[in-house]
């Protein structure tokens, strides 16, 4: 009987361990509690038109999803802090150390994030097209993209960037060359249109932008059929605690179904088709 008690002393001694560490995540203070205690939101950001738009002069913030944050908050009693400016190749581990609370952008839901295991995404917000671009004159692709997936093709495309899994999940054979972090998107196109990339995977609105400002230098091969077409969401943390994304989703809603983000989408709309909107639940009778 002794040796019992003390081999069973001994199996509560290693269990301590265990047992201090799932008080201690228990303990650990979630986002949405500390949104409550602080009644602040903390957003990291990517600066890229029309998500996130940023005077160079002053520092001042604009934007679809600046204005869609800001408008959230208020509904909810709630501030923003504009927190941190992140790149695609940082974000995430911004989140998941928890810098910020949300990745306040027009973060495309795609699998890949999907399979990180901490990333959570907002209902869409809005939808956006991914083109492929190509010089103006090339004509390779005219016919089918599959002539994409060609070890002599160079995919242009920054760290992180969702050009990269789209090259990988489509077009595997093709060469990826790929610019260092927030590298301005259009560097890519200019890779392109200067001869040192075939293609790059770029949503239509940076597409048309470039050719804004450089007409005649590349075309969209996917114009008629988008590459991808990606949900723009908010990212936020896996934690099991579902509240910060009801109570963020919930707001969102009332902006949707009530107009307000198809104004602001027609607010920051630069070039039609760039940017979709998200079709009604319901349906108004005649």
């Amino acid at each position: 009987m002794p040796r019992f008690f003390t081999l069973f002393a001994l199996f509560l001694l290693a269990l301590s361990p265990l047992s201090s560490f799932a008080e201690q995540l228990s303990d650990e203070e979630t986002v949405y509690e500390r949104v409550m205690r602080t009644q602040t939101i903390r957003c990291g950001y990517v600066v890229l038109p029309p998500h996130i738009i940023k005077n160079p002069n002053t520092g001042e913030l604009s934007g679809l999803v600046y204005e869609i944050m800001e408008r959230s908050a208020k509904l909810l009693g709630l501030k923003i802090d504009w927190a941190e400016e992140v790149g695609f190749g940082t974000m995430n581990e911004g989140l998941k150390v928890r810098r910020y609370d949300a990745i306040c952008f027009g973060y495309w839901r795609n699998p890949f994030e999907a399979k990180l295991g901490f990333v959570n995404f907002s209902t869409p917000l809005y939808y956006m097209p991914v083109g492929a671009f190509v010089r103006a004159d090339d004509t390779r692709f005219d016919e089918s993209l599959e002539a994409f997936n060609n070890p002599s093709i160079r995919i242009s495309t920054s760290d992180g960037q969702i050009s990269t899994t789209i090259a990988a999940e489509e077009f595997p054979q093709a060469q990826v060359i790929s610019l260092p972090n927030l590298t301005d998107v259009s560097q890519n196109l200019m890779e392109v249109a200067s001869g040192k990339a075939d293609v790059a995977f770029l949503a239509y609105r940076d597409g048309f932008a470039f050719e804004e400002k450089n007409p005649g230098k590349i075309k969209n091969a996917a114009y008629h059929s988008p590459v991808r077409v990606f949900a723009s969401t908010i990212a936020l943390l896996q934690e099991g605690d579902p509240r910060m994304e009801v109570m963020l989703n919930t707001a969102f809603l009332q902006l949707l179904n009530g107009g307000s983000i198809d104004r602001l989408l027609q607010k920051y709309e630069e070039y039609p088709g760039a940017v979709l909107p998200v079709a009604k639940p319901y349906i108004m009778p005649d």
